[in-house]
């Protein structure tokens, strides 16, 4: 039996592998009212009054909210997720492993790079990007998605591929 000894120095490591827990944490209660990011962002944008789970007023039970991509609406808080527009594992290989943490936890937790989306609808998305995603948008709202993806992307310095920066080229009128 052989032994094949490789030297360190040839070992590759990729110490900026991507954990999403890790990297960017959990959604938080940035004023301490036992709202975390979720309910916040669920009670400002409810278009009907929100009714919580008990009387401490920390869980939203239901509402009514516009799914950002389908603009259905939906009653039940647990039929909906908060979505990350531009994903954190896209933020991350982009310019988030580059940033501290308390900075990636305000990218995640930021108001303006989140949406309100189906369930279902978020999990398929997952960390795909604008090129990835947006047959599955009906064409009534691609507009809308293409501008606040190119919105988020500019404001955080996120890296668009060349495959995101087609999409916006071919709809520059959704820029307007």
């Amino acid at each position: 039996m052989f032994k094949i000894l490789i030297p360190l120095a040839l070992i590759s490591i990729n110490c900026f592998a991507y954990n999403r827990d890790v990297d960017y944490g959990k959604l938080i209660d940035t004023d301490r009212d036992c709202q975390d990011t979720r309910a916040e962002l669920l009670i400002k944008e409810t278009k009907s009054p929100i009714i919580f789970t008990n009387e401490y007023n920390c869980i939203v039970k239901s509402g009514k909210w516009e799914d950002f991509y389908t603009g259905k609406i939906y009653t039940n808080a647990k039929d909906i997720q908060i979505d990350h527009l531009i994903s954190t594992h896209q933020h991350y290989d982009s310019i988030g492993k580059t940033l501290t943490k308390e900075q990636r936890v305000r990218y995640a937790n930021d108001f303006n790079n989140l949406v309100i989306a189906n369930s279902t609808l978020n999990k398929s998305k997952g960390d795909k990007d604008l090129s990835e995603f947006i047959q599955r948008v009906p064409r009534e709202n691609r507009c809308k998605y293409i501008k606040k993806y190119n919105e988020i992307a500019t404001r955080n310095n996120i890296a668009i591929d060349k495959s995101d920066q087609d999409i916006i080229n071919q709809n520059k009128s959704c820029m307007l």
